[in-house]
């Protein structure tokens, strides 16, 4: 869904859930009636069985499904993703401008970096 200031008018009014969603890196908004992994799982092309099996057994499943969305995941309390789109960050201003988000967002990007070199240097040391 696109977010518009009407829209965040009405819902900062209608819907104290409203928060709970996805900002995709085109800027679109996403509710997530199931929570954020499941959101995050059917944006992709493979079965959440198939998902789970590609997530690394030593890595957070949230973490990494953020890292192949390209997500940011909101909430009311925080907001999590990777450096951030400049669509993405517009809709995340927007949403926090009218308070439906707070300031609080904790980019993953240099833990994402890290975890990726500590995978392949365990792959190297494997081999």
């Amino acid at each position: 869904m696109k977010i518009t200031e009407e829209l965040l008018e009405k819902m900062k009014v209608e819907d104290e859930n409203f928060s709970d969603g996805l900002i995709l890196p085109d800027g679109d908004y996403i509710r997530i009636p199931k929570g954020h992994l499941h959101g995050m799982m059917a944006l992709l092309p493979w079965t959440e069985d198939e998902i789970w099996k590609m997530i690394p057994e030593n890595d957070s499943p949230l973490f990494w499904l953020i890292e192949k969305t390209g997500c940011v995941l909101t909430d009311y309390n925080n907001s999590i993703g990777m450096k951030m789109t400049v669509a993405q960050q517009k809709v995340f201003d927007a949403m926090r401008k009218h308070g439906i988000l707070t300031d609080d967002y904790y980019d993953l990007t240099k833990q994402r970096e890290k975890a990726r070199k500590e995978r392949e240097q365990n792959t190297r040391v494997e081999a």
